[in-house]
């Protein structure tokens, strides 16, 4: 298995888990301007951001872009969907 660059380049350090819903809060980014950012409709980032969806592989791929790597796929890997949560 590969490493990642970080990991090689700072194996001590872990990466901030950052969900969607942290990055918009923290700069203030409406669900409509992620939207026209990732490529998707205002509902769908709504969903993303309430966490009652897991965004799909190319979704997550547009937000990983939209965020200058901020946040990625591995973000997302042990969410708890609220939805799930509720079963």
């Amino acid at each position: 298995m590969h490493k990642s660059l970080d990991e090689r380049c700072a194996p001590h350090v872990q990466k901030i888990m950052v969900h969607l819903a942290d990055y918009m809060a923290q700069r203030g980014l409406s669900d409509e301007e992620v939207a026209t950012g990732i490529s998707r409709s205002r509902p769908t980032v709504s969903r993303i951001r309430r966490r009652l969806v897991r965004p799909d592989w190319e979704t997550l791929e547009e937000i990983k872009k939209f965020t200058n790597g901020v946040s990625t796929a591995d973000d997302y890997q042990n969410l708890e969907v609220a939805n799930e949560a509720a079963q």
